[in-house]
């Protein structure tokens, strides 16, 4: 049986700034960390699961950019051999014209 390495997951400097904005108006409108907490737990679970299968996400026009819907936001990400990495998280709930991949 052939074992596949498992592929780094890398976010960028402008979904690492997204992430923590996210997690930050939620820690203030619930006065909590639970919700950011689980989210974060979300976005990785979902990101090791596309590891093997990124099927399961939307194709994004560009090569090799895909989206997947966690809650009300999409992970956009770049799959190649060696690594998934996050290029932004976009919140569903804005108008569909400011997607950041055009």
């Amino acid at each position: 049986m052939v074992q596949r390495r498992r592929r780094k997951i890398e976010w960028t400097v402008n979904a690492i700034l997204t992430k923590k904005n996210i997690f930050h108006y939620w820690n203030n409108r619930n006065k909590s960390t639970v919700y950011s907490q689980k989210l974060n737990q979300l976005f990785t679970t979902t990101l090791r699961t596309i590891e093997n299968s990124h099927e399961a996400s939307i194709a994004i026009k560009k090569e090799n950019i895909r989206a997947i819907l966690v809650r009300d936001y999409y992970l956009i990400f770049e799959i190649t051999e060696s690594n998934i990495k996050v290029l932004d998280i976009w919140d569903t709930r804005q108008n569909p014209q400011d997607f950041p991949i055009k």
